[in-house]
């Protein structure tokens, strides 16, 4: 059986250069055979005043913790050489997970 989770973390306007959000999901009673996160979208910004960003970075990752648990981790940032822009960002993204009947 496949299942999909469509979730949005919201990173909050922040100096910081780079920022993870974790979310965990409980499957019980569903054994979690595999499991993937795909980055459905994006919506960031800053304004024209606050200079140019070398690049920015955007990524998930997803673990199975356990059978019935499953991490995915939501990590985003800019670089550039001084670091002093407040970003903020919202991040769209679904979750892929293919259960075990037993």
């Amino acid at each position: 059986m496949l299942n999909i989770i469509e979730d949005t973390v919201r990173f909050p306007e922040a100096l910081e250069k780079g920022r993870t959000i974790t979310r965990t999901y409980k499957t019980y009673p569903y054994r979690v055979f595999q499991a993937t996160s795909v980055l459905s979208g994006i919506d960031y910004g800053f304004s024209d005043e606050e200079g140019m960003f070398f690049r920015s970075t955007i990524d998930t990752k997803t673990q199975i913790v356990n059978p019935y648990e499953v991490k995915v981790s939501v990590t985003f940032g800019f670089r550039s050489r001084e670091f002093d822009k407040r970003t903020d960002a919202t991040i769209k993204y679904s979750v892929f997970m293919q259960f075990i009947n037993y």
